[in-house]
């Protein structure tokens, strides 16, 4: 059972969550020195004060801080209290975890899906992601705990599995909103159809909720650039369908024969592209067997600075072949989201 709570942040989201805390009569102390607005009743003057004689120490900051706030948090922490955090990527922040606390602090990663302007709306369920791991098992059951007497529904998902959904729908929500906005979409119009209004929603949103997230889970979700790309991709596509549907009215061109000598071109293409997807193959095996390995040993999917270094190393290669480099990272990203997509075993 919870006895206490350390609350390290004191933002939107962590006076939020303080907020229903206080509701769920959950005794917690806060600790912020960039934030005025804590009640002199919560106030905690230091790190190792507020985690003292906390069950559940919740990190509710910028996935950019908590590495630093983790290292100088890890000398007050004992076994038996367990860290988790609260940011809207989980990949990224798991890592954090496990290269900080590993095997001698327990930790979860969580993701609470909903916000102050969402809690003001009284919107429901209230909905929350755990992140088990093998290293501490019972870490997921306790930050389960704390967030079912908090009214949410919880769903357990790995890191990848978390990143990968909130790419299809945090990230393109997000995307679209200020996409919207920036479009200036439903500015000074007269009126607007009803068909219109879920847009004048998402703009809203870009408005108020958006700005503070933006950042974070377009920059710290690994999956983010690869769904904003095939969005666009999409939307390119439809476009482009679009205005040869306009066009199909215009007399068809004429057939144009085919040069000497490009049929046999062709040909030799078609073997080649056979050859790759045949490596593509074997490559998404090698990956299924890295998954295992990692599975092992408690260590997250997917590795982000071995993926960074995998997609400089492909670049050296272009540039050392004289082809456009920004063109060969672009295949390798497409790359490294078949080998995600591939069924592992």
């Amino acid at each position: 059972m919870l006895e206490s709570i350390a609350l390290l942040g004191y933002g939107r989201f962590g006076r939020a969550l303080s907020g229903l805390l206080l509701e769920a009569g959950i005794p917690h102390k806060v600790h912020d020195p960039r934030q005025e607005g804590v009640p002199p009743e919560l106030r905690a003057g230091s790190l190792a004060e507020a985690v003292s004689g906390a069950s559940l120490v919740v990190l509710a900051m910028p996935v950019g801080a908590m590495r630093a706030v983790l290292q100088e948090l890890r000398p007050h922490l004992k076994p038996s209290q367990t860290v988790i955090d609260v940011g809207s990527v989980k990949v990224r922040p798991v890592q954090v975890l496990a290269s900080v606390l590993g095997r001698d602090i327990p930790w979860a990663g969580t993701h609470p899906l909903f916000g102050p302007a969402s809690l003001a709306r009284g919107d429901k369920p209230r909905r929350t992601v755990v992140c088990p791991n093998e290293l501490h098992p019972d870490a997921a059951r306790k930050a389960r705990e704390l967030f079912e007497r908090l009214g949410c529904v919880v769903t357990e998902m790995t890191p990848d599995e978390h990143d990968t959904l909130m790419s299809r729908t945090h990230v393109l929500t997000f995307f679209l909103a200020h996409g919207l906005m920036r479009a200036e979409v439903g500015k000074d119009l007269p009126f607007a159809p009803p068909s219109f209004q879920p847009l004048a929603r998402l703009v809203e949103y870009a408005s108020q909720e958006v700005p503070h997230l933006l950042g974070v889970v377009q920059s710290e979700n690994p999956y983010a650039r690869d769904a904003r790309v095939g969005l666009m991709d999409a939307l390119t596509r439809l476009h482009l369908e679009l205005e040869a549907s306009r066009a199909s009215d215009s007399p068809a061109p004429e057939a144009i024969p085919t040069p000497s000598g490009l049929t046999e071109i062709r040909e030799r293409i078609d073997v080649l592209d056979r050859e790759m997807v045949e490596l593509l193959a074997r490559r998404a095996r090698l990956v299924q067997q890295a998954a295992r390995v990692k599975a092992e040993h408690g260590l997250p999917l997917p590795d982000l600075g071995r993926e960074a270094s995998l997609l400089e190393t492909r670049r050296q290669w272009a540039a050392e072949l004289k082809v456009d480099a920004n063109a060969v990272e672009d295949v390798f990203r497409a790359v490294l989201r078949f080998s995600r997509r591939t069924p592992r075993d």
